[in-house]
This record gives C-alpha cells, sequence and structure tokens, in this order.
C-alpha cells in the first residue's frame, strides 16, 4: 500500500446526515486491519454539523457521503478503511466500496454506526490515497496517512429542505429605530438632554421613527436582510438620565429603547393586561407596530421567506418613574441598607449574588426576580409583546444580569404560548458581553430551555484579529472557527450564534477595519464617545470590512449588520456610533457604495445558497493571508461552493479544486489548479 502525495487532486469529505448518542452499536476501528496498518483508536472529527432542531428525531446511525474530485480517466475507484468488512478490503470482489461517478466526482454513501473509522480511496487498483482535505489523520504505517472520520454525540443535522425556512440562513439587520429614519421630520426632544453637536453625535431624540423603518423596508430586503432586529419599542423615559459612566457629563434621553418605563401593568388575565401596554409615543403608536411587522413578513427577501422581526427586549431594570416601580418597589432589588448596588461602581458585574440584583444606574432599579409575583410579571410581559404583535424573536439584553429562573421561564411560557413557529423556534439570542470566556456564553445556552444562541463576542475578537490585524492570520482564524463549529451545541438541540463585526456598544466598525485602535476589544468610553474621527478616505478599510462580511456572509451562524455599517459609517463609541443613518448617497464616497454593493450582493448569495448556511465546512487550504474552504455536504437540492479569501494587500496564489467553476462575485468562469487572487478580494464559487 502507498500513499498519495498531498498534491493530488482534491477529495472532499461531505456530512449528509446525523448520528445519534452512543448505544447504536460500536465500530471504533480496533480490530481487523489490514497487515502493517496501525490501530488509530478513536480520534475526534473536530467539524462538527449543526444539530437538528430540539424535537427533531434523533437518528441511530451517520449516513456519510464520501466524494473524490477528479480522476475522470479512471475506471474504478473503491472506498476501503476499517469501515468496511473486512477491514481494508483491495477489491470489490472482497467487501471495499464501489464508488459512482457522478459528474467530475466519485461518490459512495455509506451508513455507519457510532464509532471512529480510517479510510483511503483506492484509484484504479493501485493508489491507495488519503483524504487531504479532512484533517483528521493518524500515521498509517508506511510513511503516509488514513484519515479519519467519527461518527460520535455530536449528532451533526441534515440541511433540511433548501425550500424551507431555517434561521441558520437569515442575515440580521439591527435598525435602532430613532436612528435610523425620520418619516415626519419630528422630534419631541427631551428637555434637558445633550442635544447634537456639529458631527451629528447627540443623547436626544432625533425623530426616527416606525413609519420611517416601514418607509425603508425595500431597501432592507433588497439589501438581503431576511430578520429585522428592532430597537425596544416599550414606551421609555421621559426625562433626562446622568450617564452611566461617571466621567461622562452629557445627559441623555432614553431614544436607546433601554429605559422602559411600563405603567402598572395588570396582567391577571395575560391575553388581556390593564392598562394596554404602550409603544414609545416618539416612534409611533401600535397600529405602526402592527404595520412594521406585517411589511416585514410580506417583503420579497432572499431566501423567499419575508423578513423576520425581532424586538429587543430589556427585563433586568425599568425607570424609577415608572407605575410599576412606583405601585410595586418590593420587586425590585435593595441590599440591607434597602439601597440599590450600583454595578459600576462597586465592579459587581461578575459577583455571584449582586451580579443580577445590582442597578446599572440610581434612576434604573433591578428587578428582584428571586420574587416569584415580579418574574410572573416580567414573563407575562415579555410574552404578551410577542404574541401580540406576532414577532419571531426576541434580542435579550445583558441576559447574564438576570437568573437563569427567568431566562427557563420565559423559554417555557414561549414554547407553551406559540406552536409551530417558523423554522421550528421562536428565536431567543442573548448578549453576554465577554470576549474571552465561551463557556459563560454557552451558559445560557440550550435551545429547548434557554437560549438558542448569543451574539458571539469570541468570534467578533478572532475576526477583526485575523482580517483587521497588520500582523493578523486567516491560518488562526480558520482553528479557531475549527473549534468553534458546534462548540455551543448541546444535548437538547443546535445553537445558532449570531456572528457580527460591528454593534451599538463599541466604536464602528470601519475604524477596527482601518486598525485605529491596535486592539480588537475596544469599547466605548470618555476618550471616543464624543468624537469626530471622520470618514477614511483610503479604500483599504472598506475593502476588509468586505472580508469580515464575506467569512460571515459564507460560514454558519446569523451575520448581523448593524445599521450604516453597509456603508462603513464612521463613528467612535456611544453615541457617536449611533449617528443617522446617512441617506443621501451623494454624501458617500465611492468606497462606501462599493461596500454596500458587496454586502448586498453577500447577503443575496446567502439567501440563495443555503448550503453557505447549512453546510459543513471543510477548509482546502490556509496561511497567514489567504483561506480556501468549501461549504458542502447537503446532498440533494444544494449545490457545493467554494469560497477563497485574500487578507493581503497584493495578490496571492491559491489553488482552486479539481471540477468546473463559476465566480458569483465577478460573474465570471474559474478553472481548477492555481489561481490569482487580488489582494482583499474573494471568490465565491459555484459549480458550472
Amino acid at each position: 500500500m502507498t500513499s498519495r502525495p498531498l498534491a493530488a487532486p482534491l477529495i472532499a469529505l461531505l456530512l449528509t446526515a446525523a448520528c445519534s448518542p452512543p448505544g447504536g452499536g460500536n465500530a471504533d476501528g480496533d480490530g481487523g486491519v489490514l497487515p502493517g496498518q496501525p490501530d488509530a483508536g478513536v480520534v475526534d472529527q473536530p467539524d462538527a454539523m449543526p444539530q437538528p432542531p430540539p424535537d427533531a428525531m434523533q437518528p441511530t446511525t451517520c449516513d456519510q457521503e464520501f466524494r473524490l474530485d477528479g480522476y475522470d480517466s479512471a475506471s474504478e475507484v473503491l472506498l476501503t478503511g476499517t469501515l468496511v468488512t473486512p477491514n481494508w478490503a483491495a477489491t470489490a470482489a472482497d467487501g471495499a466500496i464501489a464508488m459512482t461517478k457522478s459528474g467530475s466526482s466519485w461518490v459512495a454513501t455509506v451508513t455507519l454506526d457510532p464509532g471512529s473509522y480510517q479510510y483511503k480511496f483506492i484509484v484504479d487498483g493501485s493508489s491507495w490515497i488519503a483524504d487531504p482535505t479532512n484533517p483528521d489523520t493518524v500515521d498509517d504505517g508506511f510513511g503516509g496517512v488514513n484519515s479519519v472520520y467519527k461518527c460520535d454525540d455530536v449528532q451533526p443535522a441534515a440541511c433540511g429542505d433548501p425550500a424551507d425556512f431555517d434561521w441558520r440562513d437569515t442575515v440580521m439587520y439591527f435598525a435602532m429605530v430613532d436612528r435610523f429614519y425620520d418619516s415626519d421630520g419630528n422630534s419631541d426632544p427631551v428637555s434637558g438632554a445633550s442635544g447634537a453637536d456639529q458631527w451629528g453625535n447627540s443623547g436626544q431624540y432625533e425623530g426616527g421613527d416606525l413609519a420611517g423603518v416601514r418607509a425603508k423596508m425595500s431597501y432592507l430586503a433588497d439589501l438581503g436582510v431576511t430578520a429585522l432586529w428592532l430597537s425596544a419599542p416599550y414606551d421609555n423615559r421621559d426625562t433626562p438620565g446622568a450617564a452611566l459612566d461617571s466621567n461622562d457629563t452629557h445627559t441623555y434621553s432614553g431614544y436607546h429603547g433601554y429605559w422602559p418605563k411600563p405603567a402598572n401593568i395588570d396582567y391577571s388575565d395575560p391575553n388581556n393586561p390593564s392598562p394596554t401596554p404602550l409603544v414609545e409615543s416618539r416612534f409611533g403608536d401600535a397600529s405602526d407596530l402592527e404595520m412594521l411587522v406585517a411589511d416585514a413578513h410580506a417583503a420579497t427577501s432572499a431566501d423567499g421567506h419575508g423578513v423576520k422581526v425581532l424586538f429587543d427586549y430589556v427585563m433586568n431594570h425599568v425607570d424609577i418613574d415608572s407605575g410599576l416601580y412606583q405601585a410595586h418597589w418590593d420587586w425590585f432589588a435593595r441590599d440591607s441598607n434597602n439601597q440599590f448596588r450600583l454595578c459600576g461602581p462597586d465592579n459587581l458585574w461578575d459577583d455571584p449574588v449582586w451580579g443580577t440584583k445590582c442597578a446599572f444606574t440610581d434612576y434604573l432599579p433591578p428587578f428582584n426576580f428571586d420574587n416569584t409575583d415580579a418574574r410572573a410579571w416580567s414573563i407575562n410581559d415579555a410574552a404578551w409583546w410577542a404574541e401580540e404583535y406576532g414577532i419571531d424573536g426576541y434580542r435579550l439584553d445583558a441576559i447574564k444580569h438576570v437568573p437563569l429562573t427567568w431566562l427557563t421561564d420565559l423559554r417555557s411560557r414561549l414554547s407553551t404560548d406559540i406552536t409551530n413557529p417558523d423554522g421550528g423556534r421562536f428565536y431567543l439570542v442573548g448578549e453576554t458581553f465577554d470576549y474571552y470566556n465561551r463557556d459563560l456564553l454557552k451558559k445560557f445556552i440550550d435551545p429547548k430551555t434557554m437560549l438558542d444562541g448569543q451574539f458571539d463576542f469570541p468570534f467578533k475578537r478572532e475576526l477583526c484579529e485575523g482580517v483587521f490585524d497588520p500582523a493578523g492570520s486567516l491560518d488562526n482564524f480558520a482553528t479557531f472557527m475549527d473549534g468553534n463549529d458546534g462548540y455551543y451545541d448541546g444535548s437538547d438541540g443546535h445553537a445558532i450564534m449570531t456572528t457580527w463585526i460591528g454593534n451599538h456598544d463599541i466604536p464602528r466598525a470601519i475604524h477596527f477595519a482601518e486598525w485605529k485602535f491596535g486592539n480588537c476589544t475596544q469599547g466605548s468610553d470618555t476618550s471616543n464617545g464624543w468624537v469626530d474621527w471622520g470618514q477614511p478616505s483610503a479604500s483599504e478599510p472598506y475593502d476588509r470590512l468586505a472580508l469580515a462580511y464575506a467569512l460571515m456572509m459564507t460560514n454558519p451562524g446569523i451575520p448581523l449588520i448593524y445599521y450604516g455599517d453597509e456603508i462603513g459609517l464612521a463613528g467612535g463609541g456611544d453615541p457617536s456610533n449611533r449617528r443617522m443613518m446617512m441617506w443621501d448617497d451623494s454624501k458617500l464616497n465611492a468606497h462606501q457604495k462599493e461596500l454596500r454593493a458587496k454586502v448586498k450582493q453577500l447577503a443575496n448569495l446567502r439567501g440563495r445558497l443555503k448550503v453557505l448556511s447549512r453546510g459543513h465546512r471543510t477548509t482546502l487550504a490556509k496561511s497567514q493571508n489567504t483561506w480556501v474552504y468549501r461549504m458542502g455536504g447537503c446532498g440533494t437540492g444544494f449545490d457545493d461552493v467554494v469560497v477563497a479569501v485574500n487578507r493581503a494587500t497584493t495578490a496571492r496564489d491559491v489553488s482552486v479544486p479539481a471540477g468546473n467553476w463559476h465566480d458569483e462575485i465577478t460573474n465570471t468562469d474559474v478553472a481548477a489548479g492555481t489561481y490569482s487572487l487580488p489582494g482583499l478580494s474573494y471568490l465565491v464559487l459555484t459549480p458550472k
């Protein structure tokens, strides 16, 4: 048996279905190997497929599709290893599996019990070839390697029907209502709040409204948006508030929606609360919100299923002037001296007791959710808004600052009240602001009982470092991604994380792309909040930001576009990062327009090529500046897609796998072999 060099035509290992927990038999490759062949033991498979929705039937075997690209002139290709009987059979007559010619590929599908398997391909009886695209290998004892596949309890899911709605396909857009689009020229400012300066930074209401979001629905759908996250639309604090940072001397209105001011609402009849909860009047009224949700659902979208709608839900606290607080002050957390404990000054953010009971500031009393009446009120309120307006999900603000009992109660209630939601889930995504502690994010994730996913802060840091840092590495980012796939999954279902590069709490993404900070975890503070850094004039920051979106749009997770990032809108920390959206194209530079066109193209491709969101990624090649990978394994109804990215500012050679390809980005055909990929660019290749 001889080993083929890794320069052989590329072989893709495609995962097409799922495997079950142990118990359905075992074939771990311990015995019966070909003479001289080493015992590999059990080797973990790093690239686990997404899991099915929690209520899906779990299969007891893995239906595994193996494929060899190229070798058009071969007369026979066999699959052998510890997955055939007898192990390492050398001919079809002895038990090796004959592969079928399909286009430019040789294909075989094998049903396997849970266990670890070694394998090779045999071409025309003499060439024994390991799979160079599968990173799991063991020494074969002859100076080469055997490829390893493991059917284990990670339970990769099938890709489903491409015609069905699946949350994995969505592209999310965050529209901060007050800063998105003003439909009527009215702003109704709060007396005493710091108004807009000459650069557009403001702590004041600026006039954006629900009707304005409706007016731009066609823009969002055309951009490729398929899920719209709206800032909290609830009745909000009417007086100015001091900044949470005591070093910031500005005062702020509640334009952002995070200072809810509910009345003393009685939920004795959960479906008919009294009084009826109010929409923030500066944004519109209940009718405006209803029409916005209806317009979104009816939009012609990239995935063919309209635009789903998520509300921001703020459950940690209420405004101190709210009717609810005035009537039920005993529902809110105080210490033994009957005082609120402040999170910041006392550094209680991660305190095991006060981390879920501390106040962000002295005018936002924090709920004490150990009080069952308080918790029941909050769950009733969240459920009412979800059902009343027919929305599809929630973004749950500062989820780590409420106890898990609140979250499990909410999921239970929503699962009971909202039956047969599109995509099999009412999507709950949390915010846990931590760039390093993945286990903390994972603590809140379980699609059956808690969150479907979180905003992936570690992903944002790794993406930023891999693409924006001059010393960064796509090799390192690819390695992170291999370890991140399936990391947040649990026994009860597949997590769907939200991937992102910009949001409303940190300086604008374009400034990370120009490497302004020298790190990827810079937040908002008094040094960057009320600033005017201006719009970058060079093309490179916009090209790098486009690369970040290319990686998000062609990998698992729900990519987030923070309003304005599609045009590389400038801005420092809060509130500079929340300037009014720029709608006048005559004020955009050419690089901003080009970035928007790229984001639009990528988002629409994701809506059309479902393998990008549901498939299994196999790295074909990686280096500091380039990464080539295949998204595949979905079987009938899905074509594989190959993606190539170059973060260098000059051209780099990349290897295009065997086959006939069409680049969806440049609308040109690309031949197999070496391809000179221009600097700061990418390919998305589909089979011709």
